[in-house]
């Protein structure tokens, strides 16, 4: 008997080879999506407030118009949006087309199983969307974009302190640490510090914020207190006898997810380097 895995793989090859759907994310450009917008819009006419399953109006609202109406696929698609959301929201053509496929979007991220079981996503995408429903929206758009190799550097620092003690770290111990591996630039603290010595915690504090982005993955359970809790990014430094280690689970899982991201990011782009969204825009690109 086939596995349920390899029958929902069939029917996503099914529905492509029987409706000539490119293996290819849409190319975002404004007639594509002027056409999509359409169509979604048409879509919406058609199907009757609070009826039918949750799939059934992704497949109806965002599939069928996609797939249907510009012959690309639904599935890569929603692929490359998930991994370049945070370009697409700084290019204005593209965030219209994100602005139009967000709920479908959001209602396939929720319930991934289902998607797959309804053969609107792969397995590939499905296993993508498990690690990224385990992080918040704004953390996920981090570890797409390549932040996750900052983060990852200062998590190395909090293990190296934590190894170095046999147990926890301590925020003063991170403070001395951070200055004694030149993280900070001793040239740069000297110059800075020059009339006030007395403030150089401060000033590395600063620095390894800014250095590391720190504030933006409050909330992500990066870290964990001597409480078992989770510890907040924000008073990181408000004690220097406060302790904490990396949470390890969190860690392995934005790792698996950036590693993806990387991969993913790769097969989308050409074979001479040009990005799809770069071709898209070139004179004579496709539309």
């Amino acid at each position: 008997m086939l596995s349920r895995k390899l029958v929902s793989f069939l029917l996503v090859l099914c529905v492509a080879a029987c409706s000539s759907v490119k293996d290819e994310p849409l190319p975002l450009s404004r007639e594509n999506i002027e056409k999509y917008a359409a169509a979604v819009s048409k879509g919406t006419r058609k199907l009757e407030p609070n009826t039918g399953s949750v799939m059934d109006r992704v497949i109806t609202l965002y599939r069928d118009p996609l797939e249907k109406n510009l012959g690309y696929s639904f599935d890569t698609t929603l692929r490359y949006y998930f991994i370049n959301r945070a370009s697409m929201a700084t290019d204005p053509e593209a965030k219209v087309f994100a602005d139009l496929i967000i709920p479908g979007a959001h209602a396939v991220l929720m319930n991934a199983d289902e998607a797959l079981s309804a053969g609107v996503i792969s397995t590939r995408t499905r296993d993508l969307l498990a690690i990224l429903s385990k992080f918040r929206c704004d953390h996920g758009v981090l570890l797409s974009n390549g932040e996750w190799d900052r983060m990852a550097g200062f998590l190395a620092l909090v293990s190296e302190c934590e190894k170095e003690s046999g147990r926890y770290c301590k925020a003063g111990r991170l403070i001395e640490l951070a200055i004694e591996r030149e993280i900070v630039p001793k040239h740069e603290m000297d110059a800075a510090l020059k009339d006030d010595e007395e403030q150089s915690d401060s000033y590395v504090q600063d620095f390894l914020s800014m250095h590391f982005n720190l504030p933006r993955w409050e909330g992500a359970r990066l870290l964990i207190g001597s409480d078992g809790r989770e510890f907040e990014i924000e008073s990181l430094f408000d004690d220097p006898d406060a302790e904490f280690i990396v949470n390890e689970r969190v860690v392995y899982l934005a790792e698996q997810y950036a590693k993806m991201a990387k991969k993913e990011k790769k097969l989308l782009t050409e074979k001479n380097g040009s990005s799809l969204r770069a071709r898209q825009s070139e004179p004579g690109g496709r539309s």
